[in-house]
């Protein structure tokens, strides 16, 4: 009797705690701002161009970039197998650690190339897969009943914090009391104390717990089950996840570093009004990216994954077309050419945001949630791929006349084959 008394005191206890489960998203909030700044990378690229000798647009400089996302995404493996194990809230508080210590470390290699591939996109990239994994998978545990909605929600603060950390760095770049190195200071440690901080928020349900009044849905008479990871990688559906969000994601990864490029060779004229807008044009991209992680993944749980995913990538193949478009026409109107690029670069970031709402929550429905911190970071990877990808091809065909058009062209093209994959993806069957 004792024994059983402790035990309903212990599901007291756990039901309490329940009762709070938005604090969870708060801290993913903390955690999600913090690290979206990886997606500010565009304002050092003409610093970093000055103090490294290295033309912007080169693979030198957006190979930083690439590097952090590859880093970032391979990390996410361990990350995913250590916060399933040891619980998010850990795991967090060293990814928050580590990210402010390679922006740290970075203000002390502006001109050195080598070592700001160790501290920006390997030091930081480490922590952006350590700390970026935890909330999202607590949060979807904690939301059965929301899963499209809560993941958006949760990665929605990386989108945001791209917005917002665009015009911090920007001001503190070119204010005479800070400057480059201050910039990458100060920015980490306010990533630390974000990324800590939201970490102590962080935990799993309790084993078996399901919100009041909710009833897991019946799937056609199959249970898909929990997936241990050597299961998943064993299905086609695994692969077909992989794949579509490394050819989705290219897009986006390629307009978040680029944006400034595209606008310089938009400008025929010299006139530089559309390059000196460049930031206005990323902290839209950004916003829209937020909007788009919420939006996307709401109405995941009102059409289902499979079609979301095909109305997204189907929607992102025209965005493609209509930009290499827009860029082959080059139009010569200052405000025509600000406008159409806001437009076409807002639309991609919007669609690329979905990408991080629609793919966790559809690991989780296919694959369980009991070892969804590894099984996503498996799935991950394919962005990890696609910011490689992202990097490359502007860096090999930008350069050429019409360069630009053709990059848009092959993204398209890339994009049409993600929609194609989501048209034949079917849920996998667990014995």
């Amino acid at each position: 009797m004792i024994a059983e008394d402790e035990a309903d005191t212990g599901r007291r206890a756990e039901t309490a705690r329940v009762m709070n489960r938005w604090i969870v998203v708060v801290g993913a909030l903390s955690i999600q701002l913090a690290l979206g700044a990886v997606y500010a990378f565009s304002i050092f690229t003409s610093p970093l161009s000055d103090t490294l000798g290295y033309d912007s647009k080169s693979l030198h400089i957006l190979g930083i970039f690439s590097a952090s996302i590859a880093v970032f995404a391979v990390t996410m493996i361990v990350a995913g197998r250590m916060q399933d194990r040891k619980g998010p809230r850990l795991v967090a508080t060293v990814g928050g650690l580590t990210y402010g210590a390679g922006y740290v470390l970075a203000s002390f290699s502006t001109d050195s190339l080598a070592m700001m591939y160790v501290s920006y996109g390997g030091i930081s990239g480490v922590g952006l897969g350590l700390g970026y994994v935890c909330p999202l998978a607590a949060a979807v545990k904690w939301f059965p009943d929301k899963k499209g909605l809560v993941a958006g929600i949760a990665v929605a603060g990386f989108g945001a914090g791209a917005f917002i950390f665009t015009q911090v760095g920007n001001w503190m770049i070119d204010s005479p009391s800070f400057g480059l190195s201050d910039a990458f200071l100060f920015l980490g440690v306010i990533f630390a104390m974000m990324v800590v901080g939201g970490a102590q928020l962080l935990r799993d349900p309790p084993s078996g717990w399901l919100p009041k009044g909710y009833v897991t849905p019946v799937n056609h008479g199959r249970h898909n089950g929990e997936f241990e990871w050597r299961e998943m990688i064993r299905t086609r559906q695994f692969f077909m996840l992989f794949s579509m969000f490394l050819l989705s994601a290219t897009a986006g990864l390629m307009m978040i570093a680029n944006v400034k490029n595209i606008a310089q060779y938009l400008d025929t004229t010299g006139s530089l009004l559309v390059v000196a807008q460049f930031q206005t044009i990323a902290g839209v991209i950004a916003l829209l990216n937020g909007v788009g992680r919420i939006a996307w993944g709401k109405i995941s749980d009102m059409l289902g994954r499979a079609n979301t995913m095909k109305a997204m990538f189907f929607v992102q193949t025209m965005i493609l077309f209509a930009a290499a478009g827009f860029l082959a026409v080059r139009p010569s109107g200052e405000i025509v050419q600000f406008a159409g690029l806001t437009v076409l670069a807002s639309a991609v970031g919007f669609t690329f945001g979905g990408n991080f709402a629609l793919f966790p929550s559809t690991t989780a429905e296919y694959f369980g949630t009991k070892n969804l911190g590894m099984n996503y970071g498996l799935v991950f990877n394919g962005y990890g791929a696609a910011g490689v990808v992202g990097g490359l091809i502007p860096g090999l065909m930008a350069g050429a006349e019409h360069g630009f058009v053709w990059v848009f062209v092959a993204i398209g093209v890339a994009s049409l084959a993600s929609f194609l994959l989501a048209v034949m993806v079917r849920p996998p069957k667990k014995d």
